[in-house]
């Protein structure tokens, strides 16, 4: 029995390859062949063994899936696209008993084949493609236009399924949990290594898949540092700045949410900056509405904040989320890409003070005509009990 998509919209997709004259698309980034194909492949990021989709404008020219042999029966398990084929990779055979092709290329040329692709327009990533491959691929795509199709990609993947909200949604809910747990455990004589120890377990008990990333900052090893990307072994004590910037996975789709906090106590100037990032935050995410651009929320939000606070650093306030970290809408000045329903948008603010990184983040899901803070419940107090 034939599967649909159920992660992208074909009647969105086929608009935009409408729109832009595009008969095939071709893509292999890892984000992207995911996206399209559903697989959730761990592979994707080894450059020389690439996870490719074709996908045509017509419906009546059957998408094909091209992966490495090792990963072929749990592709064909997991993809919606009936026509997968593999290539020499790891493995010359598995339980699979089918052809393999030498390499990705040979697979390429017979999908190609198939469907008589001849004086096609060819979207595929431009860019961001490996040079080689890049190189080799437009050596077989000769004879048709190829043109970079990641742009008008971008903007197919801001808009969320309700499978992708559905997900988007369990990952942040399960982070918050998680971070109530670590909020709890911040007392004095705890290390950084007992909260990132904390959050694990309790992303694992919440039903996590996973996690994308935990970066904790602990002390004056790491209080500046946006990304610290693992422990330091540093021991609590009063005083100290504590954050972390976390995400838990559901099926391949992550949060982002972050907090600070100040242990016992801190200066009046530092409660002052964290008032004013979180109560501006708050309020531009809440005001954001379908049909404003993602400059227009940075201008807005950049506005506010400079009220309070000089020379605001940042030079991007927040981002879309889906099978990727950061997706469209970019929340920067120069950006034109307009705010549709159903897009998950995370906004966040920091600001540097006296050798500590405020920073906090909220996840909001843009409606037609209102906005849902999925990290509401979430406090913001800044200083927690010693």
């Amino acid at each position: 029995m034939s599967r649909k998509p159920i992660l992208f919209s074909e009647t969105r997709l086929r608009a935009a390859m409408e729109k832009e004259g595009v008969d095939l698309l071709i893509v292999r980034g890892n984000e992207n062949s995911k996206y399209l194909s559903e697989f959730f492949n761990n592979g994707g990021h080894l450059t020389y063994r690439p996870f490719t989709v074709f996908y045509f404008r017509d419906p009546a020219l059957a998408p094909a899936f091209i992966v490495p042999a090792v990963d072929l029966h749990l592709a064909m398990d997991s993809t919606w696209i009936e026509d997968v084929r593999a290539y020499a990779m790891a493995e010359f055979f598995t339980d699979i008993d089918t052809h393999f092709y030498d390499d990705f290329f040979q697979a390429a040329r017979a999908v190609l084949d198939d469907r008589k692709v001849k004086n096609f327009v060819i979207g595929t990533e431009g860019d961001s493609l490996p040079s080689g491959y890049r190189t080799r691929l437009d050596e077989l795509l000769e004879g048709n236009k190829v043109v970079d199709f990641s742009g008008p990609l971008e903007i197919v993947r801001m808009v969320k399924s309700p499978e992708e909200i559905r997900r988007l949604k369990k990952a942040t809910d399960i982070t918050i949990e998680a971070h109530a747990a670590f909020r709890e455990a911040i007392k004095v004589g705890a290390t950084d290594r007992d909260l990132f120890e904390v959050i694990v377990r309790k992303m694992i008990d919440e039903g996590s898949d996973g996690y994308r990333f935990i970066n904790i900052g602990c002390g004056p090893k790491t209080s500046y540092a946006a990304h610290a990307p693992f422990p330091v072994g540093h021991t609590i004590a009063r005083g100290d700045f504590v954050k972390v910037d976390m995400g838990a996975t559901c099926l391949g789709y992550s949060a982002d949410f972050v907090r600070s906090y100040f242990v016992g106590e801190t200066s009046q100037r530092h409660q002052d900056i964290w008032k004013w990032l979180n109560e501006v935050q708050m309020e531009l995410g809440m005001g954001m509405r379908p049909g404003m651009t993602g400059g227009e929320v940075f201008d807005k939000g950049y506005a506010m904040i400079s009220k309070y606070l000089e020379k605001f650093p940042r030079e991007f306030l927040g981002h879309g989320i889906g099978v990727g970290a950061h997706e469209q809408p970019r929340l920067n000045q120069v950006n034109r890409s307009v705010i549709e329903p159903d897009s998950i948008i995370c906004i966040e603010y920091s600001y540097y003070h006296a050798g500590c990184r405020h920073h906090t983040e909220e996840t909001f899901h843009v409606k037609e005509n209102s906005v849902e803070c999925w990290t509401e419940r979430c406090p913001r107090e800044l200083i927690v009990a010693a």
